[in-house]
């Protein structure tokens, strides 16, 4: 069935031309044929109502270019890149001076003199070539953005709007440092201020949003505060607005790209705002610990327990976290919990930034999809996680807590009759009771009915609460969390009710069982869930 592709305002091409474009470019065309030639039997054969010149124009916005259109130049450059330097003679012997001196040169710095190393042995053994001419040329031929969407609103200049790398007129910035000065904590006033930034997020004029600290982003050896906690006093007051924040933060993902750069500490209790989307970068300064004997964990016991609940990972890796005293999550933890979009090095955070923001000029329904194709280009290897390397024991000792078939008094008899140091890491007082049954209770709950039992147990927690069955039965009515956010009083608007959180297939297969008893779960066992 023919799919319509609709026109974007600012495109440089008609709808009609666009669905030619796409036949064009999903024809099963050999390797060996030239563009000339495809152009030519696609106007003649496929369709004769297409303009092959357009059809030039497109493929050149796209950066394809046949090669009868490419200088004497251009044409050495390409041998120079397609050039087999693993068996040249002698080139080898060339390496030394491009690692020398190496310890402490970062991965670019290094391929830079590779470069150039390869670059002087062509010219020397091979053919002529000019290296800085070569580099003037991968210069002006790179695509400008990272963008693939890049012929859709490249003639933004036609509307009076430039694009440089620095301002992002289309991205609403909220810098935490405009709320809460470092140090401080989030009250209720803070985060009711940072809410209204986000509405203002809404606004037509905004394609993305991203949620950033530039206190945390600065270039020092000091280990940066990303996330303060939450205020301890007037809990009820705090957690309300704490659920206002996090209902916001959700609506403005649905509506449109929300990017966290999160580099720097991040409080337990505030972990929520955070989780409200999956695209989140990190760095290695990034931590957050879920440890229950944390000051945190003893005030804000249930922070983030929908998404804990739901995380797609093997059965009992959430009890696992959340019952460790010593485990401190950081980049490559969040990263293999499928909690994050990517990785960057601290240091180049602030550039790595105007890259990934740049390509939210890219306008709607196309920005989302242009900002993670910019995750995968900036984004770094964020080394081994400590959490994947104990699956057996997991799936030994906490599956079990997760299924309900064992208890918590249980778990803590096997493991104190191991005697080995890894096992006297957890801690099963009344806040690892409290967060392993209320993720039991939360894995049969949508997403506001988890808020509530958020909400509701946290206040009977601070309140001096300690029963697990009173705490559980404590939950707030998910209505008067719709109150509290504000969704349910105007009819246009989305209930919290209808904000994802969690993987389409997951909330398909909550909902309705019985619909993928023929499909293998195993397939999509690892699925990541994404707050879309």
């Amino acid at each position: 069935m023919k799919k319509d592709i609709a026109q974007v305002e600012g495109c440089a091409f008609s709808t009609e031309e666009l669905q030619q474009f796409h036949q064009y470019y999903k024809h099963p065309w050999e390797e060996t044929t030239k563009v000339n030639e495809r152009i030519e039997y696609f106007v003649r054969h496929i369709d004769p109502t297409a303009d092959g010149k357009r059809l030039r124009m497109w493929l050149r916005t796209m950066g394809v270019v046949d090669s009868s259109e490419k200088s004497s130049e251009a044409q050495v450059y390409e041998r120079f890149e397609g050039y087999d330097f693993a068996h040249a003679p002698g080139f080898n012997e060339t390496l030394g001076a491009v690692y020398m001196g190496s310890d402490g040169a970062d991965g670019h710095a290094i391929g830079a003199r590779m470069e150039q190393a390869k670059a002087e042995y062509y010219a020397r053994h091979v053919e002529p070539m000019d290296y800085a001419a070569y580099q003037a040329h991968k210069e002006e031929s790179a695509p400008a953005p990272v963008c693939p969407y890049q012929h859709l609103w490249e003639d933004a200049r036609a509307k009076g709007h430039t694009v440089d790398g620095r301002g992002f007129d289309r991205v609403k910035v909220i810098d935490l440092v405009d709320f809460v000065r470092p140090g401080a904590v989030l009250t209720a006033a803070v985060m009711d201020s940072m809410c209204a930034a986000v509405v203002e997020a809404h606004s037509p004029a905004y394609y993305a949003a991203a949620l950033v600290s530039s206190a945390a982003t600065a270039d020092d050896e000091a280990e940066p505060e990303f996330l303060p906690r939450l205020a301890h006093t007037h809990v009820p007051q705090t957690m309300r607005a704490y659920v206002r924040l996090q209902v916001a933060l959700r609506r403005l993902n649905q509506a449109k790209p929300l990017v966290v750069f999160a580099s720097g500490r991040v409080d337990a209790s505030t972990l929520g705002i955070i989780l409200a989307t999956a695209d989140v970068i990190t760095t290695e300064r990034f931590s957050v610990d879920m440890g229950p004997t944390t000051t945190s964990a003893h005030t804000f016991p249930l922070a983030g327990l929908h998404d804990w609940a739901h995380l797609a990972q093997p059965c009992g890796t959430a009890e696992y976290v959340l019952c460790n005293t010593k485990l401190v999550l950081h980049s490559s933890e969040w990263a293999a919990l499928g909690l994050g979009s990517g990785v960057v090095a601290h240091r180049h955070l602030a550039a790595a930034m105007d890259r990934i923001l740049l390509a939210a000029s890219c306008p709607p329904p196309h920005t989302r999809d242009a900002l993670r194709k910019a995750y995968v280009v900036e984004s770094a290897y964020p080394g081994p996680s400590r959490i994947g390397v104990w699956a057996a024991e997991i799936a030994r000792y906490f599956a079990p807590l997760a299924s309900a078939t064992t208890s918590v008094d249980d778990v803590a008899v096997e493991l104190a009759a191991v005697q080995a140091p890894w096992a006297a890491q957890f801690a099963f007082d009344s806040v690892a009771a409290l967060r392993v049954a209320a993720l039991r209770k939360a894995r049969a709950m949508p997403y506001s009915a988890a808020l509530a039992l958020e909400l509701g147990a946290t206040v009977a927690w601070a309140s001096g609460e300690r029963s697990v069955e009173a705490l559980l039965a404590a939950a707030a009515d998910p209505a008067s969390v719709a109150e509290i956010a504000g969704g349910s009083a105007d009819a246009s608007e989305r209930s919290v009710e209808a904000i994802p959180a969690e993987c389409p297939f997951a909330q398909m297969y909550r909902e309705n069982p019985d619909r993928f008893k023929n499909v293998d779960l195993s397939a999509v066992a690892g699925h990541k869930a994404l707050n879309l």
